[in-house]
């Protein structure tokens, strides 16, 4: 995946959940953008994980 490909797709997630909120009839279900914000959700904790322990301030 490219950067434009992750930048895409963080310009379509902003534009569903935008729509969502705008909307007193959104077009976007809401059971899509949890969805969305579940997906994020588990990428951060994956790279949260990924980080190396915090060193003792001694």
């Amino acid at each position: 995946m490219t950067m434009t490909d992750l930048s895409d797709e963080r310009a379509a997630k902003r534009d569903a959940i935008r729509k969502a909120r705008s909307s007193t009839k959104p077009t976007v279900p809401a059971d899509q953008v949890l969805a969305l914000l579940d997906a994020d959700l588990a990428r951060i904790q994956a790279a949260i994980d990924t980080l190396p322990a915090p060193r003792p301030t001694d």
